[in-house]
């Protein structure tokens, strides 16, 4: 019987050791774990001070930095305006776009007295299948151009379904991604190139990865929109220009309309900055971030999907 029991108790502590050492080694799993997690908090909020933060700390010239003229496409937007308002701010000369024939002469006026800078209106039809490259190439003939902000949106008021969109729905946002954004970027890189600096700034959407039934094609086109941006940044990083793709989680007011989404406008309204709050955020990381979300708070809110990314 004490045979027996010493035999028990020699087991129960033989287990116990074994599982002492079991305990050590997912003690040690877990402290790698935690080391891990801690480090990669400690690497994103490293990237978020270096972007947001740390270029607000010094004052930049980027009229010195990149030229004296930048252009703005798709104006008649706020997000337009409100790059056209910062960087006249900061002394550069603007050329506003419209691809809407939107009348831009009273903010035109507007930032010309504000700022006391050169501003110039310029309407260009894409939407018809055309682009009169010539008479953007006069336009911009003797202009240093040191930053091209491609803002254009090209969403419709109402896009149907796929099998019932009409022609017109399929080419607006086509024409204004896929054919507009890189013929007048090519317009202005040679230039760029030969100064070796200069800037193009792509505001693309978070959109794209999403699937929007009536949104299919705008989607689309800001897929390729972002692909291109990040092709053209590898392309022209040895020339000296600086390429950013910006992301902005503003949900677009035109796809709320439908079911189901006024809830996320809702959700976003209460932490959407004033555009010009956006641009000059956005900004300020220009050289910081080539990929980003431009405004702090739409980085912590969409932090899952890696926008923020370092040169």
């Amino acid at each position: 019987m004490a045979v027996a029991v010493d035999s028990a108790r020699w087991l129960m502590r033989d287990a116990l050791l074994k599982l002492k050492r079991v305990e050590e080694a997912l003690s040690l799993v877990g402290i790698f774990y935690l080391g891990k997690i801690s480090a990669a908090a400690a690497w994103d909020l490293l990237i978020g001070v270096r972007t947001h933060l740390w270029p607000k700390l010094f004052k930049r010239n980027l009229t010195k930095e990149y030229g004296t003229w930048a252009v703005i496409t798709g104006a008649e937007d706020g997000m337009g305006r409100g790059y056209g308002d910062v960087l006249a701010g900061m002394g550069m000369n603007i050329l506003l776009v419209s691809v809407t024939y939107a009348d831009l002469e009273d903010f035109a006026h507007e930032i010309r007295s504000k700022y006391n800078v050169q501003v110039e209106v310029m309407d260009v039809s894409i939407y018809a299948g055309e682009l009169n490259c010539d008479d953007i190439r006069r336009r911009f003939a003797g202009k240093e151009i040191g930053i091209l902000v491609n803002n254009i949106t090209g969403m419709n008021s109402d896009t149907a379904i796929i099998c019932g969109a009409a022609r017109t729905d399929l080419w607006r946002p086509l024409g204004v991604g896929v054919a507009y954004v890189p013929a007048i970027t090519s317009l202005v890189l040679p230039a760029m190139m030969g100064r070796h600096k200069g800037a193009v700034v792509n505001v693309c959407s978070p959109t794209a990865n999403l699937s929007l039934s009536r949104f299919h094609v705008y989607t689309t086109a800001k897929a390729f929109l972002t692909s291109y941006s990040e092709v053209l940044r590898h392309s022209l990083q040895p020339h000296g220009i600086v390429v950013q793709t910006v992301l902005p989680a503003e949900i677009p007011h035109k796809v709320t309309h439908y079911t189901g989404m006024s809830v996320l406008h809702g959700a976003f309204k209460f932490v959407t900055p004033h555009h010009s709050v956006f641009a000059a955020h956005a900004l300020s990381t220009l050289g910081y971030a080539h990929i980003t979300s431009g405004y702090w708070l739409y980085g912590a809110l969409i932090n899952d999907m890696q926008l923020e990314t370092t040169p």
